[in-house]
């Protein structure tokens, strides 16, 4: 799954605009210390979580 499809996922589940999650996830992830685009963020956070499972 893309984020694109992701974020429209997200917003239909709560009754809001894919723009609307996009930038709520961009301030969480900058309100966590981090300068990424969300696509980076995600992958950073991938990779954590397939270390601790492997």
């Amino acid at each position: 799954m893309n984020y694109k499809n992701l974020i429209k996922q997200i917003a239909a589940i709560h009754n809001t605009t894919p723009n609307e999650v996009d930038t709520q996830i961009r301030k969480a992830i900058s309100k966590a210390g981090y300068d990424l685009e969300p696509k980076e963020f995600i992958f950073m956070i991938m990779q954590r979580v397939k270390k601790q499972i492997n």
